[in-house]
């Protein structure tokens, strides 16, 4: 019996998001299932964090116990031919026995896309949101770097747990244009519930002079913001998770 990690990428259009729930369609629903026809017995496989419904993914990272004798490369062939189109194991490797992907997470890294024209694009919309006019990048920017280093950031999500702490230290936060509009790349230890997709609802107003950019540092200060919607899903994609390097043992 060996500890698995997988690297997992999928378009969550279809799914009510990544954990398994009664009577909906999720990735975590689908992937037990591959395993199952390999003759996993598990009760569940340990992902690094629950995607909402609708948010894609190029680095998920899950976690399971298997006894299978075909090595890595068969592992990772025979699950892809078991899982949906939309769901794909990009790597498959052995990894400690302690070894937890939500727990065990150094950084996490997050991609949101928004493009701006007067219709909607259907080849991207699925995976960005639609503006109808530009906003400000530099703007966006300025108000984005106050999000840099350890906050308490309640203003913007909530903790996983009742008790939970609130308090995250960010990494980086940058808006960049692309061909067709601009992406933003926020990474941090962890995330609180939401706090991505409010973030961006967030950053754009500020962009499209709707909001004051002083509302992200009167968050950060006050823990309220007044704001409480949140931008679209399919704009968001899990990009990466990264860990220790001896957290793989082959």
């Amino acid at each position: 019996m060996a500890h698995y990690k997988l690297i997992l990428a999928y378009e969550g259009t279809q799914y009510h998001g990544f954990q398994r729930q009664k009577n909906k369609t999720s990735v975590q629903a689908e992937v037990e299932a591959a395993l199952r026809k390999l003759g996993w017995q598990g009760r569940a496989v340990i992902p690094a964090g629950r995607t909402d419904s609708g948010v894609h993914a190029l680095g998920q990272v899950v976690s399971f116990n298997l006894d299978w004798k075909h090595g890595d490369a068969t592992l990772l062939r025979a699950l892809n031919a078991h899982l949906p189109d939309d769901i794909v194991v990009q790597a498959v490797s052995q990894a400690a026995e302690n070894f937890h992907p939500r727990y065990d997470a150094l950084r996490r890294t997050y991609v949101y896309r928004i493009y701006w024209q007067e219709a909607r694009n259907p080849l991207i919309d699925r995976f960005a949101w639609h503006l109808t006019k530009a906003p400000s990048l530099e703007r966006m920017n300025s108000a984005a770097g106050l999000l840099l280093g350890e906050h308490d950031f309640r203003a913007f999500g909530k903790a996983l747990k009742t008790d939970g702490t609130t308090i995250r230290q960010v990494y980086c936060a940058e808006w960049q244009p692309t061909c067709w509009g601009a992406a933003f790349t926020i990474q941090g230890n962890a995330f609180l519930y939401h706090m991505v997709r409010r973030i961006v609802y967030i950053l754009v107003h500020i962009g499209l002079g709707k909001l004051p950019e002083g509302i992200i540092e009167r968050g950060l200060e006050t823990g309220i913001t007044g704001i409480v919607s949140l931008a679209p899903a399919r704009g968001l994609t899990l990009q990466e998770v990264a860990y220790r390097e001896d957290n793989e043992i082959n």
